[in-house]
């Protein structure tokens, strides 16, 4: 049984589901909860819509992952912008909620690979091991990806699966009573740098109108500007996003 929970979240919405999820359960009343972020989060707005105290971890920093390593015996990374360190996984149980299913969708923007590669996509619940997004699959469950689906519609999808598979395994979880599945295989990981050339857009490339079609809902996230092409008489970005609108 792991009582000591270290719950490490840079998005706002699972962080409070979360919270909310082990405030209004008695199940979870054995537990001890802390809630935390990475540096680059702003703990302000945490804090105030959490109503709970929440600490920053920097997981780059030594005397961080000693701490952690020394306090908790879980720590749940949901949706943390950080990479855990090799010797905090090695010392400590340290379990992931990945937007994507493993092994199919590992690493950043998995919504955005799918809808250009036209692949599977879900959410995944793994124990993290040295390499990411790679580790043993504790559950994991695919989710719909519609034609009509951009970056955002798509990743609210994920999102909504997360917060089914967290309910349905959490307490197994917290009481080291869950069981495992070894990844088929490796799968194949998108890097951040691999999203940011994605979305520098070629005005001379060729190819189907669905290609571009698929590109521009991967890129169109809400308010996000990620789709762009240089102006070459202002030499400056122009964004380019999509709106999709099925009739009813």
């Amino acid at each position: 049984m792991y009582q000591n929970v270290l719950v490490i979240s840079d998005n706002l919405e699972m962080a409070r589901f979360f919270k909310d999820l082990v405030d209004l359960n008695k199940d979870y009343a054995g537990f001890k909860f802390t809630l935390s972020i990475s540096p680059n989060s702003n703990k302000s707005k945490f804090v105030e819509a959490l109503k709970s105290k929440v600490f920053v971890y920097n997981l780059r920093d030594k005397s961080d992952i000693e701490t952690i390593i020394s306090r908790y015996d879980l720590v749940l990374s949901i949706h943390c912008k950080q990479l855990f360190p090799e010797k905090m996984v090695n010392s400590v149980k340290c379990i992931n909620v990945h937007p994507g299913y493993n092994p199919i969708n590992r690493g950043w923007y998995p919504q955005v690979f799918a809808i250009m590669n036209d692949l599977p996509i879900g959410a995944t619940i793994h124990e993290i091991d040295d390499e990411l997004d790679h580790g043993l699959i504790i559950a994991r469950e695919f989710v719909t990806n519609e034609i009509t689906d951009t970056s955002l519609s798509l990743y609210n999808k994920i999102l909504e699966k997360e917060k089914k598979l967290i309910k349905d395994n959490l307490l197994n979880i917290l009481n080291n009573s869950y069981s495992t599945i070894t990844p088929e295989n490796d799968g194949h990981i998108y890097l951040k740098k691999d999203f940011n050339e994605l979305c520098k857009i070629d005005l001379n490339e060729e190819g189907t109108f669905k290609l571009f079609y698929d590109k521009l809902r991967a890129l169109t996230h809400g308010d996000y500007k990620n789709a762009f092409f240089i102006n070459e008489r202002s030499g400056k970005k122009v964004f380019i996003s999509i709106n999709i609108h099925e009739e009813s």
